[in-house]
């Protein structure tokens, strides 16, 4: 009360007056709408510029929610439109369409959310073949413990051993984005670590030792083999 009765001393009658008007005005709905700039001494305000700039944020937030709902939608057409238990060789158009797709998935985090060990087979085997189609370094962490998961499983998690060589070829591709080309994010010593350990386990499985015993380079120690290969060589980088 002090304080207060110590600023009206030092304040002019019109002064007063001016704040409780501003004050009044301010309160006026009607008032507010119409105003764009107010000037008081130095002090500028850009209502409509600041009303311009929500109503861009808004329909961003509106743009967005509308690429992730496209991305949903798209997902699960692709879902219906194939077979995950199909022989190999007919997965070969669905893969293409796949590829295709993964092109316009703006928001490639979403496929984060499938890396896990109840996925839907048709729902890892999308996701895997996008991710080896968009290599993106934000992912590497989360597949790599993925694939780690997998490979303390005996049976794999149940998945086909075509998944499992798409996954873990699409880790290599994406090592090879950003440790040769330089995408971003840089991946720190702890992963690199971590994809060493993840890969020479994977490596040692018993399924994955039985795939293509015929020629082993064309199974899942083909992708295991060359993803070592670029792990120490960023692992020697970042040392």
């Amino acid at each position: 009360m002090e304080i207060v009765i110590e600023i009206l001393k030092n304040t002019s009658l019109w002064e007063i007056l001016f704040l409780f008007g501003l004050i009044y005005l301010f309160s006026n709905r009607s008032f507010r709408e119409r105003i764009t700039k107010i000037k008081f001494g130095d002090f500028e305000l850009e209502l409509m510029e600041l009303k311009k700039e929500i109503q861009e944020g808004k329909e961003k937030i509106v743009e967005l929610e509308a690429e992730v709902e496209n991305d949903r939608r798209l997902f699960e057409d692709i879902l219906e439109s194939f077979d995950p238990g199909a022989p190999v060789s007919e997965l070969a158009a669905a893969r293409r369409v796949i590829k295709s797709e993964a092109q316009n998935i703006s928001e490639v985090d979403s496929l984060r959310k499938f890396l896990r060990m109840d996925a839907k087979p048709e729902e890892l085997y999308v996701a895997a073949v996008s991710i080896r189609e968009r290599r993106p370094v934000s992912l590497l962490p989360d597949l790599i413990g993925f694939l780690d998961e997998l490979s303390n499983d005996r049976e794999l998690g149940g998945f086909r051993l075509n998944t499992i060589w798409t996954l873990t070829s699409a880790v290599h591709l994406t090592l090879i984005s950003t440790i040769r080309d330089g995408v971003g994010p840089k991946l720190n010593l702890v992963t690199l670590t971590q994809a060493k350990k993840m890969l020479s386990k994977l490596e040692k499985h018993t399924k994955v030792q039985s795939d293509r015993p015929d020629n082993p380079m064309k199974g899942i120690r083909g992708p295991v083999k060359h993803a070592l290969n670029w792990v120490n060589t960023g692992i020697k980088d970042a040392a």
